[in-house]
């Protein structure tokens, strides 16, 4: 019926048709008031329906048919049609095309953009069916292979498709045109997908004078990837603007925007930020992918003993616990790890943040926005209206907002933050030139916790090695301490990209105060009284916490050195 066409719930198809009963369906009500979940996936956790049913019922809602991809081999006209890397992108199949109508298969059916955009690029009537997850992602491997299409083979193919580009390309007069050109368009969803299988954090597009880089960043390292035709940056960087919804038009000043995008099946969030060059616009893409952030204590790196301290640090009723480290040294996940732990039913917690990191069910997330004076401060005023037991501030910037962090604490409430100085000491001393009064940060802080990240070694080419004197020197080893320790490093191979590394892990320092911690504080003593008192009651500092690394084979002494630098 055109005009009134409305979805039908999910809990409703599955009641009518007898596959959840009218108790069942009220129980995942229920559950999904305090979980958020999606309710159908609520009644397969429950064990009331199973993944089949649940996605017959989307394809109904959806108005769409369910396949089985195992039975419906696609003909070679549908496989040509759909390139891989857009496979890969969307999670889809195609599974026929005759008539100019294209029929795919999707595990997403309710995501309407999916057919939107495949009607878009490839100018064509979409139809869609249903899926599951898994079958995609073997059809997917089946006909396309495991690899995404090579960046070359693209590059090779935009300067056929496109010839303007390759002389004054800038000169195309609609920009937005260009950006959706089907080879540009591939040509960001193979690099996109390339770089997510690599486990890359970031993507740099990067102008030069002559010439164009892109670059991935892996374990904390820049790496090339490729180095694209100078005449496509334009188009690369218009394409990239618009899957942000940036404006394309302006050039001149700094953008910020993020998209989703689902790879193999799962969302991946990616936070892009243009910036104005001589040589054109940089472009650097974050890439938060929920399947390789692992937000639990039991996998940041923490030692026995101090995952145990801060374990009970955690579970205190008020009090500040700051992070101190530079940027990109996994604070913030180490807070979110912490958060995941206490985010329980009979808990209020709220966060704060420029911007949010991570999007976690179960908890109030803001996001501040200075153009419109919602800004840290601002923020936190009105957070303590709204009844919480634990706040997350994600950066303490500036007097204000540590004032008011302050407040939160006294007035009963935990409270997290972070905090840029090399080490937990520092950060005392850090507080106080902001203008807090010792007294405040004596009775407020409860502990503070400096970190890094060490690159490890690589496990397919990790052999046994002798460290160099000056080596050992450096990280502050005797001949008699190394003793029977054995010693490794990475050979490099194709696993590493040949760097010997792969994966990294934490390195902590966590400061925990008592009562002498606190005598020195309200005392005012210089950062070094207050690193030996530490000491003496116990704690480790950065390096000697990354020696455990070391001796245990999972990185190396010039990492750890590399790490540390400029740290005593």
């Amino acid at each position: 019926m055109q005009g009134n066409f409305r979805f039908k719930n999910i809990g409703t198809i599955l009641q009518e048709r007898g596959i959840i009963t009218p108790a069942e369906l009220k129980e995942g009500l229920e559950h999904q008031k305090t979980s958020g979940l999606p309710l159908g996936q609520i009644f397969v956790n429950l064990g009331y329906i199973s993944e089949e049913d649940l996605l017959n019922a989307l394809g109904i809602q959806a108005k769409m048919e369910l396949v089985d991809l195992e039975e419906t081999p696609p003909p070679k006209e549908a496989l040509h049609k759909i390139p891989g890397a857009i496979a890969r992108l969307y999670h889809i199949v195609p599974i026929d095309f005759e008539y100019n109508t294209l029929t795919v298969a999707t595990s997403d059916p309710l995501n309407f953009s999916i057919l939107d955009d495949l009607r878009f690029m490839f100018n064509c009537n979409i139809k869609g069916k249903v899926a599951t997850a898994k079958s995609i992602a073997e059809a997917i491997k089946k006909y396309y292979g495991s690899e995404a299409e090579s960046v070359d083979e693209l590059f090779s193919e935009i300067n056929q498709a496109i010839p303007d580009l390759s002389e004054g390309g800038e000169k195309i007069e609609n920009i937005e045109a260009m950006a959706a050109q089907l080879p540009i368009v591939k040509l960001i969803n193979s690099i996109l997908v390339q770089a997510i299988q690599k486990k890359a954090s970031d993507i740099h597009f990067e102008p030069f004078q002559d010439e164009f880089k892109i670059r991935y960043r892996l374990d904390g390292v820049l790496y090339d990837i490729v180095t694209p035709p100078k005449t496509l940056h334009l188009a690369i960087t218009s394409r990239i603007k618009v899957m942000a919804n940036l404006n394309i038009a302006e050039t001149r000043l700094p953008q910020d925007g993020r998209t989703l995008v689902r790879i193999s099946g799962r969302m991946v969030d990616l936070r892009i930020s243009t910036l104005p060059t001589i040589f054109g616009e940089s472009v650097v893409i974050r890439i938060l992918d929920k399947a390789t952030i692992q937000l639990s204590l039991d996998d940041v790196g923490f030692s026995d003993d101090i995952k145990v301290k801060f374990r009970n640090l955690i579970k205190q009723p008020y009090g500040i616990l700051l992070s101190t480290g530079p940027t990109g040294c996994g604070k913030t996940t180490t807070q979110y790890a912490a958060l995941s732990e206490i985010n329980l039913i009979e808990s209020k917690i709220i966060t704060v943040e420029d911007p949010v990191e991570f999007d976690v069910s179960g908890l109030i997330q803001v996001s501040v926005r200075p153009k419109i004076n919602l800004t840290f401060p601002v923020a936190l005023r009105h957070i303590l209206r709204q009844d919480p037991d634990i706040i997350m501030v994600g950066e303490i910037r500036d007097a204000e907002t540590v004032q008011m962090a302050i407040h939160a604490s006294l007035t009963g409430h935990l409270v997290f933050s972070t905090l840029h100085t090399n080490d937990a000491a520092s950060a005392i001393t850090r507080l106080v030139d902001m203008g807090v009064e010792p007294f405040l940060i004596a009775s407020a802080v409860e502990a503070i916790l400096a970190q890094r990240l060490v690159r490890c070694i690589c496990l397919e080419c990790r052999q046994e090695c002798v460290p160099t004197e000056k080596e050992l020197e450096e990280v502050g080893l005797s001949a008699a301490q190394t003793q029977g320790k054995k010693f490794y490093k990475g050979a490099g191979c194709t696993a590493c990209n040949y760097s010997g590394y792969k994966g990294r892990s934490g390195i902590f320092e966590l400061l925990v105060f008592d009562e002498d911690i606190r005598s020195l504080i309200l005392e005012r003593a210089p950062v070094a009284a207050l690193r030996a008192q530490a000491a003496r009651n116990g704690m480790r500092t950065l390096r000697e916490d990354g020696l455990r690394l070391v001796f245990a084979g999972k990185t190396t002494c010039e990492e750890l050195v590399t790490t540390t630098s400029g740290y005593v």
